[in-house]
């Protein structure tokens, strides 16, 4: 099946997400708050679950750019749970999207590969998440791994290494996304250091600074009522991370969520009350009017007001499912760089 066909399934399959959860929702997994998060187990892919990826984002430094955002994302997504496979019929896909950005650039790639096809997959010992020459590789406790892209006019190698554990999203990484329904399982890998180098428009470039992985999988994410969410992964200076999430709701009762993670690795879980996210400036992408400034307060214990700025507005991702995401600094009660996902504009 061709890339473009795939992308037409894929914009199908979003657009009729809620009709399809409805028709199947006691035939898929759902996160389950009683669930216990393993290791290496759950840095492997998931039976049974409609949606399901892994991302990494890296903000960079070398001699030559001041500043520089890497994006990688492999998506695996299932159409028809495992008890209603009759045939052998498209079933589900990957997709993964790789983008580079810096103040006077955003380039972005997509792929699309058939399911049970060999061209994109996961395994876990060694762990290795493809598509075609894109990868992510290394040890099964993911403490090393080594990024391979590239696009238009870029290519990128990276290494990624921690000793940290990874840190567990939502309470032990059951996610919810509304009061009501819809919720993940969640975990993040926030303590990378990244090195490497990337060629960008013929110039190679070595490259430093910090990552992060984000891994998330659900089958009934959002809601008919939801129309989108902002997401913030925060590199504070003091080696403290901050993880950020409203969820848009139609009625303005957006679902806030977050954690405070500490330089040892324990976290704090930011309630909803605690957490006030404020778009102070907009810009004019692909006709839409996106927040690209925004005020973010934290209340009660912590007490702190920041202010971030995009490192390019223009990044938007022109893909099947088009939104913006890319690297952003912030300055404030606290100072540091990190990365900013918005959809559904």
């Amino acid at each position: 099946m061709n890339i473009k066909l795939l992308g037409f399934f894929f914009c199908f399959w979003l657009l009729n997400y809620n009709l399809m959860a409805n028709e199947h929702n006691n035939k898929f997994t759902v996160a389950d708050p009683s669930y216990q998060i393993t290791f290496p187990k759950d840095h492997g892919p998931h039976k049974n679950f409609r949606i399901e990826w892994w991302y990494l984002t890296a903000n960079l430094k070398s001699d030559s750019i001041d500043n520089l955002g890497i994006q990688w994302t492999l998506f695996k997504s299932t159409l028809v749970p495992r008890s209603d496979k009759k045939s052998k019929n498209l079933d589900g896909f990957w997709m993964a999207h790789s983008a580079i950005t810096t103040k006077n650039l955003h380039h972005a790639e997509e792929r699309f590969a058939r399911k049970d096809s060999t061209q994109a997959g996961v395994t876990l010992s060694p762990f290795k998440a493809w598509i075609d020459n894109w990868s992510i590789t290394g040890d099964n406790k993911l403490e090393t791994i080594q990024l391979v892209s590239s696009g238009l006019d870029f290519s990128v190698s990276l290494r990624f290494s921690t000793k940290r554990s990874p840190v567990l999203q939502g309470v032990n990484g059951f996610s919810k996304k509304s009061e009501y329904e819809g919720a993940s399982h969640y975990y993040s890998q926030p303590f990378y250091t990244v090195k490497g180098w990337v060629i960008l428009k013929g110039e190679r470039h070595i490259v430093e600074g910090v990552g992060w992985l984000d891994r998330e999988w659900s089958s009934n994410l959002l809601n008919k009522s939801q129309l989108g969410w902002d997401w913030f992964s925060l590199h504070l200076d003091n080696g403290q991370k901050i993880m950020l999430f409203k969820v848009r709701q139609n009625d303005g009762n957006d679902f806030l969520s977050g954690a405070w993670i500490k330089r040892d690795g324990s976290k704090e879980l930011l309630k909803a009350n605690e957490i006030q996210l404020e778009e102070t400036a907009y810009s004019t992408i692909q006709g839409k009017e996106i927040p690209t400034k925004w005020k973010i307060s934290l209340l009660g214990s912590n007490n702190v007001i920041i202010n971030t700025k995009a490192l390019n507005i223009d990044s938007w991702m022109d893909t099947s499912f088009p939104y913006w995401e890319g690297p952003i600094s912030f300055s404030g009660d606290l100072s540091g760089v990190g990365y900013l996902e918005m959809t559904g504009y």
